[in-house]
């Protein structure tokens, strides 16, 4: 019985595939929305002039993708230089010129369902 069931499965192949985007909100302003969209294997920034993000969201399922989850992510960047020695004979230490950027982002999961047969 295992063997049939095995070999039916193997003749009647149904697939079933997701395809996911992460949309990543970076500014939003009166003039428009700048976001990057990952789809898995490349990152591409983009920019819309309409500054709603339920037409954003509208323009993805004109696409065919359904929107699973709305996330956000407080994204801390540190840069600058830290100085680790110091080279001055009188040992007077200097300031560093570290900036601290605190980004609250939005993220918007759409997912794609394809069924094969």
């Amino acid at each position: 019985m295992k063997r049939f069931a095995f070999l039916l499965l193997l003749i009647f192949n149904y697939s079933y595939s997701q395809e996911w985007l992460v949309v990543s909100i970076i500014n939003q302003n009166s003039k428009g929305i700048k976001y990057e969209v990952d789809n898995g294997e490349k990152i591409s920034k983009k920019t819309t002039k309409n500054p709603s993000l339920v037409k954003l969201i509208h323009s993805f399922k004109e696409m065919g993708y359904d929107l699973n989850n709305i996330t956000q992510i407080n994204q801390i960047d540190l840069n600058g230089v830290f100085p680790l020695f110091n080279n001055n004979a009188n040992f007077n230490f200097q300031t560093t010129n570290l900036n601290l950027n605190n980004n609250l982002r939005t993220n918007l999961w759409f997912r794609k369902e394809n069924k094969e047969e």
